[in-house]
């Protein structure tokens, strides 16, 4: 959120020719919007799987009726939960603050903000499941954070890349999402490829997920 109000503030107010045309903002918001699901599944959700590993309580779980799966579980829904209500808050503040338009795709947006929580929260899960420790759980999200943000956009926006960069950012699962984010909002149904990679990264990373996942130390 502090990001957003930064870049509302001091970026530049007019419609730019290299960004398409659009303002600096709407073209930053959905990037913001991915680095928000990202730092939220690749920060909070691997550390606490790991110290959950850690401290034994996956292993005395499973052991119970209630279970390590269902643990698991609910960890996951409070991770849904808070990404879908700070994904809210941003667009409502982009809206009424920078005046953002709100997604005119609705549809389309939703389907793209879901595919690209299944991908991160997936990942986060991996993350967690081959990490020997909280603390290199965390490290491993920081370490991949930078360069798929990058893909995303966030130092240099996808339209001032060039050609090559682009087309390989829209294969990695950020660079997918913000552009099917970015054209939800400008009323059109997200571009297949980009869907089409998100789906496929958040299939291939849940049975990852699913494969490597340790219940015990």
């Amino acid at each position: 959120m502090g990001l957003l109000v930064v870049l509302g503030v001091a970026g530049p107010k007019k419609p730019e020719h290299a960004l398409g045309d659009v303002k600096f903002i709407v073209v930053y918001t959905p990037v913001v919007l991915m680095l928000m699901l990202t730092v939220l599944s690749f920060s909070a959700l691997p550390a606490t799987l790991a110290s959950y590993r850690d401290k034994g309580y996956l292993r005395r779980l499973s052991t119970t009726p209630v279970g390590a799966l269902r643990l698991l579980g609910a960890q996951i829904v409070i991770d849904v939960a808070l990404e879908a209500a700070a994904a809210l808050l941003i667009l409502l503040v982009a809206r009424f603050a920078f005046s953002v338009p709100l997604p005119h795709q609705v549809g389309g947006f939703l389907l793209a903000i879901l595919l690209t929580m299944a991908a991160m929260l997936a990942f986060g899960v991996l993350i967690a499941a081959v990490a020997p420790s909280q603390r290199v759980a965390a490290g491993i999200g920081s370490l991949l954070l930078f360069p798929l943000m990058f893909f995303a956009g966030l130092w240099v926006p996808q339209a001032e890349m060039g050609a090559g960069l682009r087309d390989v950012s829209h294969y990695t699962p950020l660079g997918a999402a913000a552009p099917a984010v970015q054209n939800a909002i400008a009323g059109h149904w997200p571009g297949s490829v980009h869907l089409l990679v998100l789906a496929g990264y958040a299939v291939v990373l849940s049975a990852l997920a699913v494969r490597f996942f340790r219940w015990d130390r």
